[in-house]
């Protein structure tokens, strides 16, 4: 009895301590949730796992009960009252584009009920039911909740419509109007209701221009890098092929998962199928846009690419104040809606402008047009040469971190006087790591560190530069600040998210995360200095973080809304210009550009998805004779043979980065990362190469490229208002174009009047 007492007693405290167990473990396990990503197979799981929408069955307007609602020179817009739905005839080329999928392949679609509704109607939109404890966004269309058409009316230019979407409860007001030779399509933000359910996103008239793959010439152009074409295929379905990706980049602010594709830079996109093509613009609201491209084959069998306009984001709240950034659980802001108005226009191109060329050449116009961006004038018929020179950095120490001196103003005016001897006649010169503690030392203003040379220093360096004619730019960088410069305190003028944490990010090599800054507070910083910097006689400034990427902040006292933020970007760019001249971007996004006057490191090349068929300079034909612009640093390179001759293709001016200290010196530096910078090795080869880049391109730096074609296998030809044309051959083979012959990896001057 007794020894069974002793049994029962232990099984019993056994019990209560697995117990105790399992109670810890159940009231301490965190969980750790990210966002799904919004492209790709996300769709796919959407179209698949769906329940059968009800509502009207699927069906494309009938073209007969369309009537003409406006008109300009060259446009004709026709109106379904009905459907909401409308037709653009061009009067150059009788071409017809519509709202809707091309209806003369319709029969032939097979795919799921659910999707046909999506093709077959005027708006789309995602949204969460806040009733519910768990959030998932879904998605519906006007025809899945049969739809009402509201205040259908004539406006100048065009006509409104609002769109009522019973089930869900959003009211969404729209209008559509033609202009010169665009379609202007808008949602009206202040006349979105919601009732039941919480808006994510709308997208307006998506399948505007679909088209079946039915062996045209065809393809979409998305805004990967500086241009990538999805040409039109007879694809089986894939659930891997969909390109969706945020305008500016993503919103450091809300959650989302990552991937390695180039940023969008530009808000464009544009189609071409055969002789038919347009280039569509998002004109208002683009920071809170996606563009998303959709292949043949994948979800529905037409190829369509289109616009999505975010009125919400999910975000990652926290369990506790003191969980992981990456754990919590998802959620959205039931109290916002994003931004204003969206609108966005589709440029209708005639027969002979309908490729990616044509689309390039219309999208610099609306730049110069409608943006402001003037034309640039050559102040030298020779190129200028980019050279950034580094000052200092940091590495860590035994005690504390040691100062790396790579550069000092005697050496970099050394460097300068070597390459103009050599017979480099322009420059433009960037000191970077001139900062207090140098180059990761982010944040910092005037003085410059006295271990390179001090203000003192680097006004000698300065007035040497300019006594050859040559302005100098001191490197920044104000959109983050790890060293409390300004009087910088994170707890105060940091970017901060939904759920009050400071966006942080991990710029350096020491692993250490590094406080984004508050627009306005950067602002506040900037104006302060540059009346030191006009003092030290400093021609700009050159820019990272501003006029490359938006946040949307929630700081209470600094924050502000991702398309505000834009605004100050452009305010902070525009006082630099004002007060110092000129300012140099870094990877810049092309709404900084009326206010740049150069951009280091244009992106050149696109992401190698899967489904992007061939990358194309459309920036570049964009821009040029805008700005100028530069890909890598040429000492830096990976492929140097084929990197140079992308440049001469691209039209991009040469750049070099020099230190006077050898590699080894600097190698666990926390900013620098380029590992050949020495300049007494690239002193020489840099003046030949800037000898063959002014051959190529000095006479054309201020011209617009008219033309871009592939004359054969890697083998390109791009082509200059003046008529200059230039042959780059990729390949190991010589290149016979008529009379004139391009060697093997080496390009060759066709100029006007002069047969091939």
């Amino acid at each position: 009895m007794t020894a069974l007492s002793k049994l029962n007693k232990t099984a019993a405290i056994v019990t209560v301590l697995m117990a105790a167990a399992v109670l810890i473990l159940a009231t301490n396990l965190k969980f750790e949730f990210r966002s799904a990503p919004v492209d790709r197979s996300a769709h796919a799981a959407q179209e698949n796992s769906a329940p059968p929408q009800k509502g009207a069955a699927s069906r494309l307007p009938n073209e007969s009960d369309f009537k003409a609602i406006a008109e300009t020179e060259l446009l004709r817009l026709k109106l379904d009252e009905s459907t909401g739905h409308f037709m653009v005839e061009d009067k150059r080329n009788n071409n017809v584009y519509r709202s809707f999928p091309n209806p003369e392949h319709w029969a032939q679609e097979k795919i799921s009920e659910n999707w046909k509704k999506h093709l077959s109607s005027p708006i789309m939109v995602q949204y969460v039911d806040f009733s519910k404890s768990i959030l998932q966004a879904k998605e519906t269309n006007i025809a899945a909740e049969n739809g009402k058409l509201k205040e259908v009316r004539s406006i100048p230019g065009g006509f409104s419509v609002t769109f009522e979407l019973p089930e869900t409860g959003f009211t969404i007001p729209v209008q559509v109007k033609i202009e010169k030779d665009f379609i202007e399509t808008k949602i009206i933000r202040e006349g979105i209701k919601e009732t039941n359910m919480g808006l994510v996103w709308v997208r307006l008239f998506p399948f505007f221009g679909a088209e079946y793959s039915a062996g045209q010439d065809g393809y979409m152009l998305i805004p990967d890098g500086a241009g990538a074409l999805i040409r039109f295929k007879d694809n089986q379905l894939n659930v891997n092929k969909v390109y969706d990706e945020s305008v500016y980049g993503p919103d450091n602010t809300f959650t989302g998962l990552s991937n390695n594709r180039n940023k969008i830079i530009m808000p464009v996109f544009g189609m071409k199928s055969g002789g038919k093509g347009f280039l569509a613009v998002l004109h208002d609201g683009e920071e809170y846009a996606n563009i998303v491209a959709s292949p043949s084959g994948v979800l529905s069998n037409y190829n369509w690419i289109t616009a999505t306009m975010n009125f919400r984001s999910s975000f990652l709240q926290f369990t506790s104040r003191n969980s992981p950034d990456e754990w919590g659980f998802i959620d959205y802001n039931k109290d916002e809606l994003f931004g204003s108005d969206r609108s966005v226009r589709y440029y209708i191109l005639d027969t002979e402008k309908s490729d990616y060329v044509g689309m390039a050449q219309k999208y610099r116009d609306y730049l110069m047009n409608d943006k402001g961006v003037k034309p640039a004038e050559a102040k030298s018929k020779n190129l200028p040469l980019h050279v950034d020179i580094i000052g200092g950095d940091r590495e860590k120490g035994v005690v504390t971190d040691r100062y790396i001196n790579l550069t000092n103003t005697d050496d970099a005016t050394q460097m300068v006087n070597a390459l103009y001897d050599k017979g480099v006649s322009n420059m433009a010169i960037t000191y970077m790591g001139w900062q207090p503690d140098g180059y990761s030392a982010f944040g910092e203003s005037l003085p410059v560190d006295k271990r390179i040379g001090g203000d003192k220093g680097m006004k000698a360096f300065i007035d040497n530069a300019h006594s050859k004619g040559f302005p100098v730019y001191l490197d920044t960088e104000y959109g983050l600040n790890n060293t409390g410069a300004g009087g910088f305190d994170e707890k105060f003028h940091a970017v901060v998210n939904l759920a009050g944490r400071n966006v942080m990010l991990n710029t350096l090599y020491n692993n250490a995360r590094v406080p984004v800054v508050s627009d306005k507070f950067a602002e506040e910083t900037i104006l302060k200095s540059l009346g030191k910097y006009k003092d030290m006689g400093v021609d700009g400034l050159a820019v990272n973080r501003v006029g490359q990427r938006l946040l949307s902040d929630y700081n209470t006292s600094y924050g502000s809304p991702r398309d505000q933020a834009r605004d100050v970007q452009e305010r902070v760019l525009k006082s630099i210009k004002d007060a110092l001249g000129g300012v140099i971007g870094n990877k810049s996004s092309f709404y900084a550009l009326p206010q740049i006057n150069h951009i280091q490191t244009l992106v050149y090349d696109h992401s190698y998805d899967l489904f992007t068929d061939e990358a194309v300079p459309f920036a570049q034909i964009a821009v040029h004779g805008l700005i100028t612009y530069s890909s890598e640093y040429a000492n830096n390179r990976q492929e140097d043979t084929n990197d140079f001759l992308r440049d001469i293709e691209y039209g991009a001016v040469p750049s070099f980065i020099f230190s006077r200290a050898q590699t080894k010196e600097f190698v666990n530096a926390y900013g620098i990362r380029y590992y050949n910078t020495h300049f007494e090795d690239w002193e020489a080869l840099a003046a030949e190469q800037y000898r063959r880049y002014n051959e190529a391109l000095g006479d054309v730096q201020s011209q617009f490229i008219t033309g871009h074609k592939t004359l054969a296998p890697n083998v390109k030809e791009t082509t200059y208002a003046n008529g200059k044309r230039i042959i780059v051959n990729y390949s190991l083979e010589p290149y016979q174009a008529g009379a004139a012959a391009v060697p093997a990896q080496s390009f060759t001057v066709v100029r006007e009047g002069e047969s091939k």
